[in-house]
């Protein structure tokens, strides 16, 4: 695309420019800044989605193009520099990090390794998965997918090289602000843009601590505003806000950033003008929070086919017999489909990320530092409150694991929140795979052991014991990068214990800022309170490493935060040992060839745009005969297009298949054969005239050859 051009002479220019960066004169403006984006988008068929873990969702197209985000800071006086990559998908996992480092030590030699680069993901559960080294986070997908992978790790690092191209004096500017009818005018409250999804386990929290913060969610965003400082004009912005991205449902197969790719892309479409794709210089990060325990589908949980609802410690539904059903507990969004529940949760947060933008004056303040360190999480010692000493847990899994959540119920009712199993064959399964000894048995309490992760390490391991933790200083601005999930009360509890010690090492004054961010420097599933463990509902039973699991987490960070401070680092360990790509294991099958039947042709019409003309709000379609989206993922590119014709008769691209108003879907036909449907919503604002939908593709022949294909739909008028 010619966006993308564009960014690589950026790129190019910015590396003769920059490759000797080091010491420079006093400086103009506290940072030098650069910012990029690329498409990550991953295989669009056939592939099993991560997120809900459910192996019945295969991708089957597209909703939304995914991307990585790239934010580089450099202080202009030391030559030090840290790097935030906020990326479209499940979570940062060690074979995306890993990787990531060693394609960056050979692309940008001597600038970025693990300790100063963080990769984030938003956490949609729309993304492929495949992507992690650990068996359990592979499970659902049959193993490894080295495409999924190297399509993140590939966009990750244009991403980087963007950014590290168009470095540049900058000013930092930082805001905060509720998400709430202030900066969203005429959003419900309480629940504006989030709900909690495990109330009853954030009431086990003390009424004391309760008392001290507005609700069961953290409504705060804060947010970043990053201007070139020579021309004024604004580079990029990144913000801070928890909720889960799961307004898209199971159900679908279409590949999205879900709410917070949606808040990216109205964000960047806003500052860029009204381009296809929102495509431009200027580029937006929405980056996860403490959202463990937040949903996005405010209206609340109810049983289907009765409407009752279901907001209970077990989260169920009970038919005519009396049994009960997790699969019929379903949490609702604030939408008539998921597809509008994403476009008004990821509105609700643009409005407010737009409105601190506008508003942010405050100076971020100077200086620049980072901290990585790794531990062995699976017998770590913590010192508690009372000064007694307790340990985390070898890591386990329990029954309310099984049972999901009310954003995506596992469908396994014999599994129900905050209660043992009803039927116990799949718990005897469990421990046939590996049985907890006893000293792990008691060390989980209250936790029921359903998969005794620890104890499964073959062909290698279920799940990470060794994970790193990262801090990041931008100024007044700290961002911890947990591997995890954190809840509310978990990331309320420990941004402030980090933020104590900064204060009181003169590093943050009293209004600086700690953001704890979910996702991040790799995944070791949940981190509930010590209080919300003993509940046992999905949370609970996810924390991994036992009822200390969050206050390990806590005294990790604060003792990071404590060198930070000192400015001396102890030994920071070495990151986990992963399986080579060769020796994971890797079941999804490639793409054998493409046909097309008898008297057909690639690109050739098989319905086409319905005759007459259409108004705005309108929705037309066509389905051509295309191939496998495997073939090529057209990265900074599309598979679907929507086509202007001005009044000389020349055609314009108008938008493409990161536009939230197309839908690229994929089915298979026989064997070999592939029809896709290109789908436009007309937008409101759509100038009236002649339209044609587009499909581009690659056909691989049974030789192996990739052959570029397209095809148009008929011209139709809109009015």
């Amino acid at each position: 695309m010619l966006y993308f051009g564009r960014n690589l002479a950026v790129l190019l220019m910015g590396m003769c420019s920059y490759n000797s960066y080091g010491l420079v004169t006093p400086p103009k403006a506290e940072y030098h800044v650069g910012v990029g984006i690329a498409d990550v988008t991953g295989p669009a068929a056939e592939v099993v989605l991560m997120g809900y873990a459910n192996s019945n969702q295969h991708a089957t197209g597209i909703h939304m193009r995914l991307h990585a985000r790239a934010f580089i800071f450099v202080d202009p006086v030391t030559g030090k520099r840290t790097a935030f990559i906020n990326v479209d998908t499940w979570s940062a996992t060690e074979s995306l990090i890993q990787g990531l480092e060693k394609r960056l030590q050979q692309e940008l030699p001597g600038f970025y390794t693990r300790q100063n680069v963080i990769v984030a993901g938003t956490h949609t559960h729309a993304a492929p998965a495949g992507t992690s080294p650990y068996l359990l986070f592979e499970f659902s997908s049959f193993g490894y997918v080295d495409q999924s992978t190297q399509s993140l790790i590939d966009g990750m690092v244009d991403a980087m090289k963007i950014a590290h191209g168009s470095i540049r004096p900058a000013h930092i500017f930082i805001g905060n602000a509720s998400v709430d009818n202030t900066t969203v005018p005429g959003c419900p409250m309480p629940n504006c843009a989030a709900r909690n999804r495990s109330p009853t386990s954030y009431l086990e929290n003390s009424a004391e601590e309760r008392a001290r913060y507005d609700g069961d969610t953290e409504k705060n965003m804060d947010l970043i505003k990053i201007v070139d400082a020579k021309s004024g004009e604004a580079m990029g912005a990144l913000n801070w806000f928890a909720v889960h991205p799961t307004s898209m449902r199971s159900a679908s197969g279409l590949l999205s950033g879900d709410n917070k790719g949606y808040a990216e892309y109205l964000f960047e479409r806003a500052l860029n003008g009204n381009t296809p794709g929102g495509r431009g210089p200027f580029v937006a990060g929405f980056a996860q929070g403490a959202a463990g325990d937040v949903s996005p589908n405010i209206n609340g949980s109810f049983c289907e086919g009765t409407g009752t609802s279901c907001d209970t410690a077990e989260s169920v539904c009970y038919d005519k017999l009396g049994r009960p059903h997790n699969s019929k507990c379903l949490s609702h969004g604030p939408g008539k489909d998921m597809f509008e529940s994403t476009k008004i949760i990821g509105e609700r947060q643009f409005q407010a990320a737009k409105h601190i933008f506008d508003s942010a004056s405050r100076p971020l303040g100077t200086g620049l530092d980072y901290h990585t360190r790794f531990v062995d999480m699976s017998r770590y010692p913590v010192q508690l409150p009372d000064g007694s000493w307790a340990a985390t847990c070898s890591p386990a899994m329990g029954t309310a694991f099984a049972a999901g959540t009310t954003d995506g119920p596992s469908d396994m009712d014999d599994f129900v929140q905050h209660r043992k199993p009803t039927n116990h064959f799949l718990e005897f399964v469990g421990k046939l795979l590996a049985t907890p000894p006893a000293d792990v048995v008691q060390c989980h309490r209250p936790k029921d052991i359903l998969l005794y992760t620890g104890g499964l390490n073959v062909p290698y391991p279920f799940v990470p014991s060794l994970m790193g933790f990262q801090l990041m200083r931008v100024g007044q601005l700290v961002v911890a990068a947990v591997p995890g999930e954190f809840t509310t009360m978990a990331g309320r509890r420990t941004r402030e214990a980090i933020k104590k010690v900064l204060v009181e090492k003169g590093v943050l004054g009293s209004d600086g800022v700690v953001v704890l961010n979910n996702c991040a420097s790799g995944y070791a599933d949940y981190v509930t309170t010590y209080e919300e463990y003993q509940h046992q509902r999905y949370e609970g039973g996810s924390t991994a490493y036992g009822p200390h699991t969050h206050a390990a987490f806590t005294q990790v960070l604060v003792e990071m935060a404590l060198e930070m401070a000192s400015s001396n680092i102890t030994y920071s360990g070495v990151p986990p040992s992963i399986p080579s790509t060769r020796d994971l294991i890797e079941l999804q099958p490639g793409v054998a060839h493409d046909e097309i039947p008898p008297h057909g042709y690639f690109g050739g019409i098989v319905m086409d745009v319905p005759p007459g003309s259409f108004e705005a709000g309108r929705r037309v379609s066509v389905q051509m005969w295309g191939a496998h989206p495997r073939n090529n993922l057209r990265h900074n590119g599309t598979f679907a297009s929507v086509w202007h014709r001005d009044n000389e008769g020349s055609w314009h691209l108008v938008a493409d298949d990161n536009d939230p108003e197309t839908r690229f879907e994929w089915r298979r036909e026989g064997v070999f054969s592939s029809v896709v449907t290109v789908t436009w919503d007309i937008p409101a604002d759509c100038i009236p005239g002649n339209y044609s939908l587009g499909y581009t593709g690659d056909a691989k022949s049974i030789h192996g050859h990739m052959q570029p294909i397209f095809g148009y739909s008929r011209i139709f008028e809109v009015l």
